[in-house]
């Protein structure tokens, strides 16, 4: 399968210049521990990493929140960009996502990749303080960074805040949660199914 490119562009405002450090700003929207258990349980049971479950859950946030269609991520955790589908569950359920990250994630680079609108890390532990807000002066506007502390997966949504509005951000984590649930509930209950 051969994604388009991105059509799906990730700012309220476009500005062209290049964020300086007090234009970027964190959100900081750690799960729960229930919620940190599902995934494990999830991650376990319907065998995804969990990498996979998260960037699907930021595919759901990005198609409920901005619209539905791909982006072009980029990270430390994804080596390459990679092109994300976003799809709401009545465009793709859960186990078809999915199938679309992993298949994302496995894919050779491709050449004349656009620059990357999101750029997401998943980290096993705590990163330097300096990373989140570094994810987002080369270009895209947002910047997820998720990791381990303790018995919760953080998540910090680092962004520009000349091109994205607070609200923005907020509904995107909010949304982010309610398609990680959804995910966690639907990828359960299709493997028990099997």
């Amino acid at each position: 399968m051969t994604y388009p490119p991105s059509n799906v562009r990730v700012v309220d405002d476009e500005i062209a210049s290049r964020p300086r450090p007090e234009h970027l700003v964190r959100l900081s929207a750690p799960l729960t521990r229930e919620l940190t258990g599902e995934v494990d349980g999830t991650v376990e049971f319907a065998e995804v990493g969990v990498e996979e479950l998260l960037l699907a859950a930021l595919g759901r946030a990005i198609a409920r929140t901005i619209g539905v269609g791909v982006v072009t991520v980029s990270g430390l955790t994804t080596v390459a960009p990679i092109r994300l589908h976003c799809a709401t569950e009545h465009d793709l359920d859960a186990d078809g996502l999915l199938a679309e990250v992993r298949h994302a994630l496995t894919i050779p680079p491709q050449a004349g990749m656009p620059p990357a609108e999101v750029v997401f890390s998943f980290l096993g532990m705590p990163p330097d303080p300096t990373l989140g807000p570094v994810q987002v002066t080369d270009g895209p506007a947002l910047g997820v960074l998720a990791y381990r502390r303790d018995d919760e997966m953080q998540m910090d949504w680092w962004y520009d805040m000349r091109r994205l509005d607070l609200c923005t951000v907020e509904e995107l984590a909010a949304q982010f949660r309610l398609g990680l649930i959804g995910l966690t509930s639907e990828a359960g209950a299709i493997e028990g199914a099997a």
